[in-house]
């Protein structure tokens, strides 16, 4: 139960991100502020969360490092100046402290294993699809959504890995919100059977499952949906 109480808590954070994403095409952004600006900025901030769940050991270390200088000097100040610092000191520790937790929660096995987390891909492979074509990237982004936390949890019910059931159960849901924003019933059908393919066999499908959807959308000729 636990396990899987996780694994929710990681696809809902996902989910919430890929709506993120698909902000951009239902509200109009700050003026200055272009999708691709968006996108970028996105992009910054997972490789900065890979970056400190990749050596976070090391910035634990350099922390613990700053805190012990920072104490030295402390005692050698006044009582104005030893406040701020001693809240400054908190304040550091609380904010890495959190965001170790929440890389924890965030992590699967393997991306521990390895130093990574999966989120930086998913960045990635929507900003491929963004650059790919932008008027078919809601396409890819809503596979993302949907075909990889759906199948995800079912598989995870069923205490399997993989499973067919888990993805015919989350394409059948990626095509009837296809079928529900105005795509085609045979269209609709070959881009969830290929979100469902990606998801099933891709070594990380959270770079590739909104690549292939949206190159795939792009190459049916769906309708176009671009961002105001």
């Amino acid at each position: 139960m636990v396990v899987f109480l996780r694994e929710a808590y990681r696809k809902l954070v996902h989910v919430l991100l890929a709506l993120l994403l698909m902000l951009p095409y239902f509200c109009a952004l700050p003026q200055h502020l272009g999708i691709f600006s968006y996108y970028a900025l996105g992009l910054f901030a997972a490789a900065a969360l890979n970056a400190v769940a990749a050596k976070r050991m090391v910035l634990r270390r350099r922390l613990a490092a700053f805190r012990e200088d920072l104490e030295s000097h402390i005692s050698n100040l006044g009582d104005q100046l030893r406040g701020p610092l001693r809240a400054f000191e908190e304040a550091m520790e609380s904010i890495f402290s959190f965001v170790e937790q929440q890389i924890e929660l965030l992590e699967r096995d393997y991306e521990k294993r390895e130093g990574y987390v999966g989120l930086l891909y998913g960045m990635i492979g929507a900003t491929i699809s963004l650059m790919l074509s932008p008027c078919h990237a809601l396409y890819g982004l809503l596979a993302m959504a949907v075909v990889d936390p759906l199948a995800s949890l079912s598989n995870l019910a069923m205490s399997r890995e993989k499973s067919l059931a888990g993805d015919v159960l989350a394409s059948s849901v990626y095509l009837a919100l296809l079928l529900g924003i105005g795509v085609p019933i045979t269209e609709g059908l070959i881009l969830s059977l290929v979100a469902a393919l990606t998801e099933y066999l891709s070594p990380e499908d959270n770079l590739t499952i909104p690549v292939f959807a949206t190159v795939t959308a792009l190459a049916l000729g769906l309708p176009a949906i671009c961002p105001p």
